[in-house]
């Protein structure tokens, strides 16, 4: 009786076509079980590293929790402390001046020695693996490099300039040469990652526009003004957040080259973290500088996104 039951539904109109739709689901659900399951170590990760610590620096920045003895809530005395504190706004106008005059002529150099590479100068293969190889190597060993370069006794930049009677010039110890050194040597370090970005952006600019504009007359520096550069705006634009974003949180190359000096010339806002944190064991004030780059940072991407954004074509 029962397989001649199973038999009549099977064959009854309609009975295939509901299974189809179930089927269906069920390999849905599976699949996005299964991409669940693959995503989850990441987004673990992810939540572990990045947004466990920022809750705790905001909850250890209302505090004055110091290594030594239990967190005790003080509510907004940290921040208040730091807007009073004169030498936060002299780290916090050091940051700003890094990061605007790195990346205000470090895009221009970018985008000027990417187009050089792209088929303008001669060598390109061996002088773009030239102008990579500072990337490689961490900023704690460029720093000591650019030490040794700068130093007034034996550095091989002041023989030069003593030959034409402009040196010795006290690069690191001079308020004045302590941060414009710091900003070249970080240029430096930093104009081959980006430039191959940049390059591969132009790389990809249809050939057809160049070769029209050049039937048209048009010579190599009005092809990459008007054709080019237009082409990799949004590029360019991701190129000058990164690195301004980036640059916000420089510590390694003051702590290295100048230990923040001169007279707190070249002391940024990690830096004063640094020393809050592990100087003077003040966790709860420099979690609360934490949180104040963090808000920097965020409004000054979206600022830069604005400013930076592609134009739509009307």
């Amino acid at each position: 009786m029962q397989p001649e039951t199973t038999a009549v539904i099977e064959a009854r109109p309609g009975a295939h076509s509901l299974a189809l739709p179930r089927r269906a689901h069920d390999l849905e659900r599976r699949q996005r079980v299964a991409g669940e399951t693959l995503l989850a170590p990441a987004v673990l990760a992810i939540v572990l590293t990045s947004v466990v610590p920022l809750v705790l620096a905001f909850y250890f920045s209302l505090t004055n929790y110091t290594l030594l003895a239990p967190p005790q809530w003080v509510g907004l005395a940290n921040y208040i402390a730091i807007v009073r504190d004169p030498v936060f706004w002299e780290a916090l106008r050091n940051t700003l001046s890094f990061a605007v005059s790195q990346v205000g002529v470090g895009i221009v150099v970018v985008v000027l020695v990417a187009a050089l590479f792209n088929g303008y100068l001669f060598g390109g293969p061996v002088m773009r693996t030239i102008v990579y190889l500072p990337q490689a190597a961490s900023y704690v060993v460029v720093a000591l490099v650019w030490n040794l370069l700068l130093d007034p006794a034996v550095g091989p930049i002041n023989a030069m300039l003593e030959k034409i009677d402009w040196g010795p010039i006290y690069f690191l110890s001079d308020p004045d040469w302590a941060m414009p050194s710091i900003v070249v040597m970080s240029m430096w370090r930093n104009l081959g990652y980006f430039m191959i970005i940049v390059l591969a952006a132009l790389k990809s600019v249809p050939s057809d526009l160049l070769e029209a504009a050049k039937m048209d007359g048009a010579n190599a520096a009005q092809r990459f003004w008007t054709i080019s550069l237009p082409t990799i705006r949004g590029v360019v634009a991701f190129v000058a957040i990164t690195w301004f974003l980036g640059a916000l949180q420089m510590f390694t190359q003051s702590y290295v080259m100048t230990r923040g000096g001169p007279v707190n010339a070249t002391r940024t806002i990690v830096y004063l973290m640094y020393d809050e944190a592990f100087t003077n064991l003040s966790i709860g004030k420099a979690c609360a500088m934490a949180v104040m780059l963090f808000l920097l940072v965020v409004v000054l991407s979206l600022l830069l996104r604005l400013v930076l954004r592609p134009r739509r074509q009307v």
